[in-house]
């Protein structure tokens, strides 16, 4: 696979904000840290996406305050992405050539309008680590719009909610009550909404629905022993109630997705 630098890369592209990017003052300084660094084509590609962002202030644009917050978080995306070089390089390196057009292509702008509409810089983290995460020969479109509108409808509370349900948890509901100054009653309506997301399932309609199941089968037996001549008595299921209060658990897709936006 050819390999470069990422500068002569991006001054190599098509792009003329490309080459204006890298000559320009404004380029953040990360890039400038890692300019020659070596990476294949693809990666230098994935972050020549991120860096394009940056275009409007080259073409003399007056930035308004939602541009200046976007940059903010293309900026913290890509001195994770630098943080991470090593890591994306050499899962993007075990990609076939069809997956790696993707990530270096629609997938890389798909986390650009994400980092567009997000509004809290502490999830860009979030974004970045699950496009590297997810950078295997597995992804596929939808998949990846999975995962991207899910981070869309999430915040940084609810993901704090979901990461109570995971088992190396160090944090209960209490303390993040204090936290973040909220009431139970509010943590309510997060898990609700993290049901709805099917991250978390309710344990008391997992109980309702086992004794539906024991109820019918009862019947079942019931009605075959009433169509014998000597029917024998059936014995009654063991019909637990559910608790009062909703009690959650974590789902598989829900613990998959807490290990792709982690570190």
């Amino acid at each position: 696979m050819e390999k470069g630098k990422i500068k002569d890369f991006l001054i190599a592209s098509k792009d003329e904000t490309s080459n204006a990017t890298i000559e320009s003052d404004m380029l953040p300084a990360v890039i400038e840290e890692v300019a020659d660094f070596v990476v294949s084509e693809g990666t230098a590609e994935i972050i020549g996406v991120l860096v394009g962002a940056f275009a409007p202030r080259i073409n003399g644009i007056r930035l308004n305050y939602k541009q200046n917050s976007f940059e903010r978080r293309v900026t913290n995306a890509l001195t994770l992405m630098v943080q991470k070089i090593e890591v994306m390089e050499a899962n993007y390196s075990m990609l076939i050539e069809e997956i790696q057009e993707k990530f270096r292509g629609i997938y890389a702008e798909w986390l650009l309008n994400n980092l567009e509409e997000e509004k809290q810089q502490g999830k860009v983290s979030y974004h970045v680590n699950g496009f590297i995460n997810l950078m295997n020969n597995e992804a596929n479109d939808n998949l990846m719009l999975m995962f991207f509108n899910t981070i869309n409808q999430i915040t940084e509370l609810d993901i704090d909610v979901l990461s109570l349900y995971n088992r190396n948890s160090q944090e209960d509901v209490i303390s993040l009550c204090n936290r973040y100054n909220l009431k139970i009653e509010q943590v309510v309506v997060i898990k609700e909404k993290l049901e709805r997301l099917g991250l978390i399932y309710s344990k008391n309609e997992e109980q309702r629905d086992s004794n539906i199941d024991a109820i019918v089968d009862y019947l079942n037996k019931v009605d075959k022993e009433q169509m014998k001549s000597k029917p024998k008595g059936v014995k009654l299921p063991n019909i637990k109630k559910p608790n009062r209060s909703t009690s959650y658990a974590i789902t598989s897709l829900g613990r998959d997705y807490l290990k792709v936006i982690s570190d």
